[in-house]
């Protein structure tokens, strides 16, 4: 006996479609004002000035934590000329 094509296809349709609710089991609505991958852009705004605010005091300390470099010992010694 062999099976309709029609059937095979329809079967094959049904797996895909189980699988992917399996991957991605939520039928959200698009977001209209997501014109960026999944966000938008006050969402975009708020996590590039909470980054740049992050990395603007992170940087402020390490250059108050900075005491200088030491120098070579071969500048430390007096050249006699």
């Amino acid at each position: 006996m062999k099976k309709d094509p029609g059937k095979k296809n329809e079967d094959k349709k049904k797996r895909i479609d189980e699988i992917s609710k399996m991957i991605h089991p939520h039928d959200d609505k698009l977001d209209p004002t997501a014109h960026m991958g999944n966000y938008n852009f006050p969402q975009m705004l708020f996590a590039f000035c909470l980054g740049f605010c992050t990395m603007f005091v992170l940087a402020v300390d390490e250059i108050n934590d900075f005491k200088g470099c030491p120098l070579p010992e071969y500048f430390q010694k007096e050249v006699k000329g």
